[in-house]
């Protein structure tokens, strides 16, 4: 993650912060999330810092709400502010947002959100007729990437709880399975910063 924000923060000085739809500001946030965590958990590590995620999440929904607002057309700008609205507006009144321990589903609601805005803009892509490559996209490369991670983490943050009980050696291969795949995304976000730079400078 830290190999990506500096790659985010040197593409800002070179052009601006608009010229990567501002993805410094998504990673900035997210690597200090990740070091804060990282930490407690050295301090104390039995701490309880669930609120902290909550709050990463919260901010993760609208951020990618901006982010995919700029790329969609007309009809799902509509459907993202609605699912956006309804997201949040379910987080922080049917939830336990300000509760010290994770809530799981205020996860399933960022999985949810993720997906849901990367399929969409996948119909949109494959929808409207582009001479260009799909891959030379760099919402391509974030789509995929988020995409992925949520379909990975859907699957370890449902039963997270009852593996916790019952099979810590599961939960255990699913928490390396995850960090191989936060290593994935993160490349992708990479990638789509290097289709950032390459894109602004053929203009």
């Amino acid at each position: 993650m830290l190999v990506v924000t500096v790659k985010s923060y040197t593409l800002s000085r070179k052009l601006n912060l608009s010229a990567q739809n501002y993805l410094l500001a998504y990673l900035t946030v997210s690597l200090f999330t990740d070091v804060f965590s990282f930490v407690l958990y050295i301090i104390n590590p039995d701490i309880k810092n669930g609120i902290l995620y909550h709050f990463y999440d919260v901010f993760s929904i609208i951020f990618f709400s901006f982010y995919f607002f700029k790329k969609f057309k007309k009809t799902f700008k509509k459907l993202s502010l609605l699912i956006t609205f309804i997201s949040i507006i379910y987080i922080l009144f049917f939830t336990a947002f300000f509760s010290l321990d994770f809530d799981k589903n205020i996860g399933i609601i960022l999985l949810s959100f993720y997906i849901i805005h990367s399929l969409l803009w996948f119909y949109q892509k494959i929808s409207i007729f582009d001479k260009s490559k799909i891959t030379d996209d760099p919402t391509f490369w974030i789509s995929t990437a988020l995409l992925m991670w949520s379909c990975f983490f859907l699957f370890r943050v449902t039963p997270m709880f009852y593996f916790a009980k019952e099979d810590t050696s599961f939960l255990n291969f699913l928490r390396d399975g995850q960090n191989i795949i936060n290593i994935i995304m993160y490349a992708m976000f990479y990638i789509s910063l290097l289709k950032y730079e390459k894109s602004n400078e053929l203009h």
